[in-house]
């Protein structure tokens, strides 16, 4: 019997903690932005 290979492992799919955490900003100002307009749209 011949020896089998063994499989590379695969890297995670792992975003950059730096991305990541620049993704979550943007994310929290666009939020935030549309609560605005939809608070200046209700006269609040």
């Amino acid at each position: 019997m011949s020896k089998k290979k063994r499989r590379k492992r695969k890297p995670t799919a792992q975003p950059n903690r730096m991305e990541g955490f620049a993704a979550d900003i943007l994310t929290g100002i666009i939020s935030g932005l549309i609560t605005a307009a939809i608070l200046k749209l209700l006269d609040w």
